[in-house]
């Protein structure tokens, strides 16, 4: 043990016990106090010694402690790192598989510490991985097969817009552009083979006014049996096809020079033969026949083109000679087709331009030769071709569709000038001629009410003129709007009775008042014993049913008198007076009336020509 040694030294005490040098005023240290410091000092010293002598000891204590730490610490991870070693390397192939896209993977969980949580965690989300996966690839078929589906079906709706780029919808045939590219091809291989090809252009007679009246459903049904008939009665090598409406060509290729109009008059009469059968539509059965135009290459044209051109303009010839025909083209026919054109330009120009006109043909009572009503005619002042009558316009007017326009001014018009008539005395009945398409329009009936209304004419005043084609071919439709005129108050007579076919049946069934023999009868009542029974006929047949017998086209005195002889009420012809315009008429009534003021009667006037 090391030698205890005393901190007080000699110096110590020497300079304790030393009085100071200067104490002044300083109270002195006795020697209590001086006593007090050594024992204080002394016991200082000592604890100082026992704190060092403690703390080596704590120090080598500690060493120990921490020497025994260190062995149990490195054997505790000795054995950890065991533990650890496994596991991890499993996480690390794992994850290196995952990586590769192998994502079904599992590290078993070996302890429930972190290391465990983590793999867990890991399979956990090898798992979300793996089910998000095999959802992307469930995802990618289904869009794959989309895709497959949808490129069908892109390839379906391609060939179907194909198909109807070049085919009609309506009826399954070749539209106008396949067909300008078959004639074409067909032209094409004729000039290499030295063949004619034939074009056969087809409208179908009436086909408007049956689609009117059948509906627009039924005029596609029938439509459709025209292309199955057509396709049937053509041969295999022939192009049926439809530009459009009722217009059907029909190309026939390959034919030899020597034997054309030989096989063009085979299948003309084929198609024709085709149509003799009528159509069932429901409860009609229309029966339909055609106009027909033939052109041949290369004889009348060299170009397809012109090979559909030039049999067009031959249909409208076909039509020309009164339909149900055909024609082969002529040279001279585009003479009378441009003519056709310009005559219905003209005639739009002269509808804006009033360049139309009436004028009145007077019908007097037969028994007294008193006026008794004007039949309203157009006429048209066309300023190079001068005055034109209905003839040569009225059809063109009735195809493009000008005759409700016409018809429409001409019942205005006529209206109000027999009402300013009315207000001068002169009380004459109007009558008016009705088309086919001015009877079927839906608007007909509302242009009857407007015009009287418009003039103040009483219905009673207005008769309305339908020829008997209007009740054979439209029966059910004519009652109907014939019913509604009568219940206006308008008069009906059917004109040119005896020129239809059978329209007898309907003569009950219809509200007519007057019945008009045709000038045809009247003209031949001189020279044919025929025309003199079906006048007679006529006559006892409409006063049977009560109705009223008006005598159109009389221009001799004994037409006259036969036709008074033998009860017919009423004449209208040359020999009372031609068509008038509105001044002449005025003064053509006052001279009959000052005729009737000085005779009294006026039965036997026309015994002079006065009308021509």
């Amino acid at each position: 043990m090391a030698k205890y040694t005393s901190p007080l030294n000699a110096d110590t005490v020497s300079s304790l016990t030393a009085p100071p040098a200067r104490l002044g005023l300083q109270t002195k240290l006795t020697l209590l106090d001086i006593g007090l410091i050594v024992i204080v000092a002394t016991a200082v010293g000592i604890s100082t010694f026992l704190i060092r002598q403690q703390v080596q000891y704590l120090i080598l204590a500690l060493s120990v402690v921490a020497g025994l730490a260190l062995v149990l610490i490195g054997a505790t991870l000795l054995r950890k790192r065991r533990l650890v070693a496994v596991p991890i390397r499993q996480l690390m192939r794992a994850a290196r598989a995952v990586g590769a896209g192998k994502l079904d993977v599992f590290v078993p969980v070996s302890s429930s510490d972190e290391l465990g949580l983590l793999t867990h965690t890991f399979n956990h989300m090898t798992q979300r991985l793996f089910e998000a996966q095999a959802e992307v690839a469930t995802y990618q078929r289904t869009l794959e097969e989309k895709v497959t589906q949808r490129t069908k079906e892109l390839e379906v709706a391609t060939a179907q817009a194909y198909k109807l780029a070049q085919h009609d919808i309506l009826t399954g045939l070749p539209n106008r552009a396949l067909l300008n590219e078959r004639l074409r091809q067909i032209i094409a291989q004729a000039a290499r083979d030295g063949h004619q090809v034939a074009c056969l252009f087809l409208d179908f007679d009436h086909f408007k006014r049956i689609n009117d009246t059948l509906g627009h459903d039924a005029g596609d049904q029938l439509l459709q049996a025209v292309a199955q008939r057509l396709t049937s009665a053509v041969r295999e090598s022939d192009t049926v096809a439809r530009l459009g409406g009722d217009e059907f060509v029909v190309i026939l290729p390959g034919l030899d020079p020597d034997k054309t109009t030989f096989e063009i008059m085979q299948v003309i009469t084929r198609v024709r033969e085709s149509f003799l059968a009528p159509v069932r539509l429901g409860d009609q059965t229309p029966t339909l026949t055609c106009s027909i135009g033939v052109s041949v290459y290369p004889v009348d044209a060299a170009d397809p083109g012109a090979v559909i051109k030039q049999a067009d303009t031959a249909m409208y010839a076909a039509k020309g000679a009164g339909r149900n025909a055909y024609r082969f083209y002529t040279a001279d026919m585009n003479a009378r087709v441009q003519a056709r054109l310009q005559i219905e330009t003209d005639m739009r120009r002269g509808l804006m331009d009033d360049e139309f006109f009436l004028v009145y043909q007077p019908q007097v009572e037969m028994a007294n030769g008193r006026a008794c009503g004007v039949e309203a005619l157009l006429r048209w002042r066309d300023p190079q071709r001068g005055v034109i009558g209905p003839n040569e316009f009225i059809p063109i007017a009735e195809e493009s569709g000008m005759i409700q326009a016409l018809g429409a001014r001409v019942l205005r018009d006529a209206c109000r000038q027999v009402m300013t008539w009315h207000r001068h005395n002169m009380m004459l009945r109007l009558s008016v001629n009705l088309s086919v398409q001015q009877l079927e329009h839906e608007s007909w009936l509302s242009i009857v009410e407007d015009a009287l209304v418009a003039s103040g004419m009483p219905a009673r005043y207005l008769d309305l003129e339908i020829t008997e084609s209007v009740i054979i071919t439209h029966p059910e439709n004519a009652v109907a709007t014939l019913m509604k005129l009568k219940r206006m108050g308008v008069s009906i007579t059917v004109d040119d009775f005896g020129t239809g076919y059978s329209s007898l049946s309907y003569l009950t069934r219809l509200p007519i008042q007057a019945v008009k023999i045709d000038q045809r009868f009247v003209r031949g009542l001189e020279q044919n014993k025929n025309d003199e029974a079906v006048t007679q006929a006529i006559i006892a047949l409409s006063h049977s049913l009560g109705l009223r017998v008006i005598a159109e086209g009389v221009e001799t005195i004994a037409q006259f008198e036969y036709l008074r002889s033998h009860g017919c009420e009423e004449a209208q012809g040359y020999l009372i007076s031609r068509p008038l315009e509105e001044p002449e008429l005025r003064a053509w009534w006052k001279m009959q009336d000052e005729e009737s003021r000085i005779v009294g009667r006026q039965g036997d006037m026309w015994r002079q020509d006065r009308g021509k």
